[in-house]
């Protein structure tokens, strides 16, 4: 790369990708900008945002029209109002808020479609009749009352997905958003963005859409990853503001598709790769196949932190975040070593599969901590609804009394203990699957006795042990999701930069195999695994943790790499920089 020649540059791919999304809104042609990471996506949101409120009147006929700005947290959300200003002529919401806002006043519609799913056929009575239920959504917890349906955050975009497919709601959603912007496109559901360009490919009037995102950040199961229509005019922005030059080369190198150029006052950077190759012990075997035993793991990292202490000065360690590629094998350490020993796969739990899990690392810890810190508006925003009507003195002291107990229960008490709470209070709803899995555990010990729970089903037995788990263990997971690795919470950001990097690449997730992506990578672009799901799923779970690095990169592999791998990383960074961990 010349870096003498100013077209080279972040600043210039950025300026060339923002007149590309401006020439699109201004001739008013639907478009998907795909913007790597670090590469100044929502400036540009904010600048397309810009031109159509300084020129209102060519983009929105009538005062009453808005631009949709939809995002996929609350907290992104908060951030483009922030940078706007409040302004009238824009409906910034999440995804699910927005869908909600278009469908909800289809009531008799919605009541048809609600009693036609599958998911709510187990909670139906003989005899329910749609046009006795009214449908709701707020707490994100589907029940259903004699009278109201109440919907899963899962139901609402499956419900939107019907609802395009009606030609009248289609035109008065164009009629009320004649421009929708949306944020992270490949996090929505997967689906639900196909659905609205097929069904509204032949309408005559459309939304101008803007997809803003990333397909190699798809991170998340069941979302869509890459959007691909004819209607859309594709943008590529090659600017990366975050990383040094080194970083930015070596995720050109793993993603010469879309090569980035690195900000004109970039320093220079490095990327070391550490593998485990020469240790000579036993491997471990299933699902950590190939992996060196976990104290081999620990001592490694802690061999190499050592040596990244000597190559990327003193002090260096304390800006260095390091983030697990695997189910890290130190739960004894972290604080939650009870539970890889209950549950069958470690994805269930480390990856939140696991239902009652999701429930209390996505929405009970965050509950509380914005208890603990007086945040009552985020408390209430992220348990799903809106902060209720508390009218006397004993509703607030009802809520005081459940918040203050639950929070004092999780350094004292088990899981049990408090999902005892969570299932007897009345002030909100819990998860579907948690009271079947109560319901199912207490019918099992009244019938069979603890004799014959071997003998039970997985789930209930995995039940059964995990509430007997010191609830510190579900805070200490907690912790670790949020802190160290980069499946962090929908209440989070994903885009955290860091200014060193250590990424632990290993095996324990039984969907993930890098030392396999990479073997591909070698095998050249024709190879016909470069297209498996595994291949996508791995590589893109390696590429956002490899590009939060701000200065420095590096890894630590602890499954075992094949010659050509370590060929592969040697070309890639320089045969220097690839290092045996001197056990």
């Amino acid at each position: 790369m010349d870096r003498n020649t100013s077209n080279l540059t972040a600043e210039h791919q950025l300026t060339s990708a923002l007149d590309d999304v401006l020439e699109a809104v201004r001739s008013k042609r639907s478009f998907k900008l795909e913007a790597g990471a670090g590469s100044g996506k929502t400036h540009a949101l904010i600048i397309a945002l810009q031109e159509v409120l300084d020129n209102r009147s060519s983009y929105l006929d009538r005062r009453d029209q808005k631009i949709a700005c939809i995002t996929y947290t609350n907290t992104a959300k908060d951030e483009i109002v922030e940078r706007l200003g409040e302004n009238d002529s824009v409906f910034v919401d999440t995804l699910h808020g927005f869908l909600w806002e278009l469908i909800s006043p289809y009531q008799k519609v919605l009541s048809r479609l609600v009693l036609a799913m599958e998911k709510w056929q187990s909670l139906i009575e003989p005899g329910t009749t749609s046009d006795k239920i009214q449908v709701k959504y707020s707490l994100g917890i589907r029940r259903l009352t004699d009278d109201v349906a109440y919907l899963h955050h899962d139901d609402i975009p499956l419900l939107a997905k019907e609802m395009f497919k009606i030609k009248r709601f289609r035109a008065l959603t164009t009629d009320r958003y004649p421009i929708i912007f949306i944020d992270e496109y490949q996090d929505t559901p997967k689906g639900l963005i196909e659905t609205m360009l097929t069904s509204m490919a032949d309408d005559l009037r459309k939304p101008v859409f803007g997809f803003f995102g990333d397909d190699w950040q798809q991170i998340y199961d069941n979302t869509c990853g890459t959007v691909s229509d004819p209607m859309l005019l594709n943008i590529s922005n090659q600017a990366n503001f975050r990383s040094s030059r080194s970083v930015v080369a070596f995720l050109n190198r793993l993603r010469p598709e879309l090569p980035q150029f690195p900000s004109s006052e970039a320093t220079e950077g490095s990327v070391l790769a550490f593998h485990t190759n020469g240790w000579n012990g036993e491997r471990l075997k299933g699902q950590w196949k190939g992996q060196v035993p976990h104290d081999v793991s620990r001592a490694a990292l802690r061999l190499v932190l050592e040596e990244l202490s000597e190559c990327w000065g003193s002090g260096s360690l304390a800006d260095t975040k390091v983030l697990m590629l695997t189910h890290t094998g130190i739960a004894n350490e972290l604080g939650y070593g009870s539970l890889p020993s209950i549950f069958k796969y470690n994805d269930s739990f480390a990856k939140k599969e696991n239902d009652v899990v999701a429930f209390l690392v996505d929405v009970l810890e965050p509950a509380l901590a914005a208890y603990r810190s007086r945040q009552y508006g985020k408390l209430f925003d992220i348990i799903g609804g809106t902060k209720p009507l508390i009218s006397n003195k004993n509703e607030r002291t009802a809520w005081s009394s459940l918040l203050a107990h639950l929070d004092d229960l999780r350094s004292t008490g088990s899981v049990g203990d408090i999902i005892d709470i969570l299932l007897t209070q009345r002030l909100f709803s819990t998860p579907d699957a948690l009271v079947r899995l109560q319901r199912g555990l207490t019918e099992l010990l009244d019938s069979s006795g603890d004799q014959e729970a071997q003998e039970w089903p997985r789930r209930i037995l995995e039940y059964q042990q995990f509430r007997d788990v010191d609830y510190s263990e579900v805070v200490a997971l907690s912790n670790f999701i949020s802190s160290s690795t980069v499946f962090s919470t929908q209440h989070n950001v994903k885009g955290d930069e860091f200014s060193n990097v250590v990424v632990v690449v290993g095996r324990g997730w039984s969907k993930y195999d890098f030392a396999d992506m990479l073997l591909s990578y070698s095998n050249g672009p024709g190879s016909k695994s470069v297209v498996k799901p595994s291949f996508v799923r791995s590589r893109n779970l390696f590429y956002v943790a490899s590009s939060r690095a701000r200065v420095n990169l590096a890894f630590l592999f602890a499954q075992e790499l094949s010659n050509e791998v370590v060929d592969l990383l040697s070309a890639w960074i320089g045969e220097k920089r690839v290092r045996s961990v001197n056990f």
